[in-house]
Order: C-alpha cells, then structure tokens, then sequence
C-alpha cells in the first residue's frame, strides 16, 4: 500500500499501541484503582481488536496481491518474519529463567519444566501450536497464544483472498458467524479464551476486519472535520462501554463488531482525535505496540518477583499478595497505582530497545531475503 498518511492509517497504528499498554496493566494485578477498574479488568478484549485491526491491515497490504497470484508461501514467510523472531528470543528468555531458577524454592510452589512450563510446551510454542495441545492454558510467554492462532488465521485468508475472489466478504461473514456460534455454545467465558476456541475468537474478529476494509474502500466518505470528531469520539465512548459492560459475558461477542465499526471511523483520519492519535508519541507507541505486547509479561512477572524479594529482604509482608495463582503487588491502592505506572513505564522501555535490537532487524532481513526470492515461473 502506498500514498499519503492517510493510506497508512496511522491513527489505527497508534490505537494498537494504546491497547498493548492496556494488556500490560491488565497483567501486571495491583491493589490500585487502575487496576482494579473495570475497564482493565476487561482489557483482555483489546486482543481482539487487535484480531479486528489484522484483518483490516492484510486486507489493505495483501488482499489484491494474492488475489492477483502473489505467492502464498512469500506471504506467510513475510509474516513469519514480522513475528516470530521476537517470539522466539521471549521464549528463549522464559526458558533462560527456568533453567537459572531451577533450585530456587519459590513461594507460589512452581517446579521448574512442570505444567504448561514443560519441554513439550517449548516444542508447541516453537511450532506456534500450542493452542491446539496441552491443557486449557497459557504456556510460557503467555501473550504468544494470539501470536499462534494469528499465523493460522493469515493462512487460512492467503486462501481465501486468492481463491475467493467477489465472494469474499459473504465468505468472511459466514465465518465470523459460524465462530461466533461456536464461541457462545461451545464456552461460557465466549471471547475470554486463549486455548480451547482461541483460533475461532481470531478468525472471528479477523473476518470482520477483512470486511472492515472491503466495506472502507467502497464507501470513503467525506467527512467534516466536525462530523468526524463527533463520530471518533462516539467510537471512543462505544468502546469504553462496551469494555466496561462485556468483560467474559455473553455481550463479549458483540466487541469484535463494534472494534470493526471503530476502525472504520477511524480509519477516516478526518477528526481531531484522529489528529492527536498522529502525534509523534502515539505515533511512536503503535509502532512497538507487538514488543510491548510480547515483551511485558516476562518483566511483569520479574518485577512481583523482586517485590517479593525485597518484601522478605525488608520485612515487609505487603508488597505481594498471592490470592490463589494470581499475586497482586502493593500494599495500598496509591502504591499499587504507583507500581502499574512505573510497569508500564519499563514495559515500554523494554519494548524500545527490543524493537530497535530484535524486531525491526529481523523483520527487515526476512523482507531482504522474501525479495531475492527470485519469482516463480
């Protein structure tokens, strides 16, 4: 895709950053207010709005381009490229601190490489399968679970913008549909899984971005800088409320719809808060919005390990609670509100320096070698 910043949908770019550090505050449990409101609480839907985004984006890059006969296996290498290197070096990294602790007594009464920690964890993760296997949870670096399901998705829409062609969009309805079905019989936590039903919770909120697109390229309205405004900051409010209201009830299936409809206001870039989503700080955060996502649960979990450490060190008893499997840092809710800045704060700094050494590097050397790929005859 080329053309001005309005063809680069920039504005989306930085939502997605500002959901990313909505999933580390969801992640890293305090006593504070922050993260005790309901909106964090319920930030794990931000995930699909990234699933919705995906569809919209490929649909805009990649959707003519395969359509017209570009290779399905240089897609998936190129998207490979984008995310897995990254997935490969936090898994790396989780491993690294399995193995450094492996004789350490730790208090919530973890063995090393037991559960979803195991060996055979590691292989599905490499193989970006572990969804499909293994008992109804996360493994190692958490967040990869979307990572998986998201690179099946792009597989299964190679196929479907190729060979699909004006059905497209009837298609991508029926499957949003049949998922969302799926989703609503099949679990009584609907959007809220990331094992069993994770791939359909993707191809839903990915169907519909795909249609997000369609529908953006054919209507491109022309908006006033007044109507515009009015309309991003109804999507605004829709999506605070809609948060706030779903969480992992059975409503959690009518957000994937209303991220698609928000995308398609904003992918106008005609208000004002378009305008301010531009600006080079937002700019900045959607552009490392897949380190944030993918770096921050290692250094969330380091982070209540320290506490720990300093609380026994210090005598102080309250700096991590563990109520069941969750541990939940600061003794007030200031503090807490304090620690879930602060996490942020390094969240983002961590995500800095891994775009710039590992995500950026490497997607571009995979985009150096896809071109030399000399084209099939």
């Amino acid at each position: 895709m080329t053309g001005g910043l309005k063809n680069r949908f920039v504005a989306l770019d930085s939502l997605r950053g500002v959901c990313a550090c909505m999933i580390v505050l969801l992640h890293f449990d305090t006593f504070g207010h922050i993260s005790r409101s309901d909106f964090v609480q319920n930030a794990f839907l931000f995930v699909d709005f990234f699933f919705v985004l995906s569809g919209f984006v490929i649909a805009a890059s990649y959707g003519d381009r395969l359509g017209g006969g570009y290779s399905i296996p240089k897609f998936m290498m190129l998207r490979l490229g984008r995310v897995y290197p990254l997935h490969v070096i936090m898994l790396a990294l989780f491993v690294a601190f399995e193995l450094a602790t492996m004789n350490v007594v730790r208090p919530s009464g973890h063995l090393a490489f037991t559960n979803n920690y195991s060996i055979t964890m590691i292989l599905a993760n490499l193989g970006l399968v572990q969804t499909f296997v293994g008992a109804d949870a996360t493994s190692w670096n958490g967040p990869a679970w979307s990572i998986a399901v998201e690179v099946w998705t792009y597989l299964v829409f190679a196929f479907g913008f190729r060979y699909f062609g004006r059905f497209l969009v009837p298609a991508a309805l029926a499957l949003a549909i049949g998922c969302g079905c799926y989703l609503l019989i099949v679990t009584d936590r609907y959007l809220n899984v990331f094992h069993d039903g994770a791939f359909a919770r993707c191809l839903l909120g990915f169907s519909l971005g795909v249609v997000a697109f369609r529908t953006h390229r054919l209507l491109r309205p022309q908006l006033s800088v007044a109507v515009a405004t009015a309309l991003e900051i109804l999507a605004v409010v829709a999506t605070i409320g809609v948060v706030v209201m779903a969480g992992a009830s059975m409503l959690s299936l009518a957000v994937p719809p209303v991220f698609a409809l928000v995308i398609l206001v904003f992918a106008q870039q005609s208000g004002a808060v378009s305008r301010f989503l531009i600006l080079p700080p937002f700019e900045f955060l959607g552009r490392i919005s897949y380190s944030i996502y993918m770096v921050h649960l290692f250094f969330v979990f380091r982070a209540d390990n320290a506490l720990e450490v300093i609380g026994r060190l210090t005598h102080h008893d309250g700096l991590v609670t563990t109520i069941g499997a969750r541990k939940f840092a600061g003794s007030t809710p200031l503090m807490g509100d304090m620690l879930s800045l602060v996490m942020l704060a390094i969240a983002i700094l961590a995500a800095t320096l891994s775009y710039r050494v590992i995500e950026f590097p490497a997607n571009q050397w995979v985009r150096r070698k896809v071109s030399a790929i000399k084209k099939s005859p």
